[in-house]
């Protein structure tokens, strides 16, 4: 049976199609090559203090009530989606009318990656989904988008270690007797740097969130749910596809991995477990 296996898989990998939808279903272009987002910057929005704060949790009504206070992030951001999609979605139309959709497809899915990383990490996350949807992608697409799940860009160390210094209250100096200049890897959602502890010597992995990635996706997320909203007036597409209500179920999980003490927790309980 082993051998008949090998066999048909060698048969379906001569097929070009076939072999790319291999790859990507496997991950096979998922490395730890980050030059290929050298230079490259993530959009984001801050906002200004008006006396209330984002919640932690999801919760859209409270999204809407922040929001609606601070109508220039809204224009902002909604201004950098446009700006940083159109060339991408020029390019399509182009392909599409002059019938080299086929022929551009790897260059256009390049720049899909893009533009997706440029949006920052809500795009990232629905980029990283769709990049194991063969019903909605091309292999070729397919597999430039799983290169959203580990080429990711950085942000400045010099942040990172005050973020780490206005967490923890006190020096990195005083933390730690050694911490990397630059980060070991880097996500959508933040990014890891390694480093030994002063008091006990252990090595241990210091991940910090990218600033302003709350507001960001906070905002994103309430005006794509505001964007669901009109959907549901039209019925073709109501009858489709609820985005508010699959939003809701993406956001809420969204929301949790935001959470780093969470994130702490799960990852000391499944090490006892293990053990």
């Amino acid at each position: 049976m082993s051998a008949q296996m090998k066999e048909m898989r060698a048969d379906m990998e001569k097929d070009e199609k076939t072999a790319l939808m291999m790859q990507a279903l496997r991950g096979a272009n998922i490395n730890d090559d980050m030059s290929a987002v050298a230079g490259m910057e993530m959009r984001i929005v801050q906002t200004t203090d008006k006396g209330d704060a984002l919640p932690l949790t999801y919760q859209p009504d409270a999204l809407k009530t922040y929001f609606s206070k601070r109508p220039g992030a809204v224009i902002q951001r909604v201004f950098q989606v446009l700006s940083t999609s159109a060339g991408f979605v020029g390019s399509v139309l182009v392909d599409t009318v002059t019938g080299n959709t086929e022929d551009m497809e790897v260059r256009r899915a390049a720049e899909l990656r893009d533009t997706i990383t440029s949006l920052g990490p809500f795009f990232i996350k629905l980029g990283q989904a769709l990049s194991i949807r063969p019903d909605v992608l091309s292999p070729r697409a397919m597999v430039e988008l799983q290169q959203l799940c580990d080429k990711v860009p950085t942000f400045p160390s010099d942040i990172a270690m005050a973020t780490i210094e206005k967490e923890l209250g006190r020096p990195v100096d005083e933390i730690f007797s050694h911490i990397d200049a630059e980060p070991v890897a880097a996500a959508s959602l933040g990014q890891v740097y390694k480093a030994t502890l002063r008091d006990s010597g252990d090595t241990v992995a210091v991940k910090v969130q990218r600033p302003f990635v709350l507001e960001t996706v906070s905002l994103d997320l309430h005006l794509v749910r505001e964007m669901g909203y009109l959907i549901r007036k039209v019925d073709f597409l109501a009858q489709r596809l609820d985005v508010v209500e699959l939003l809701d179920e993406f956001a809420s999980r969204f929301y949790q991995e935001l959470d780093y003490v969470l994130e702490c927790e799960n990852g000391v309980r499944i090490a006892e477990e293990m053990r």
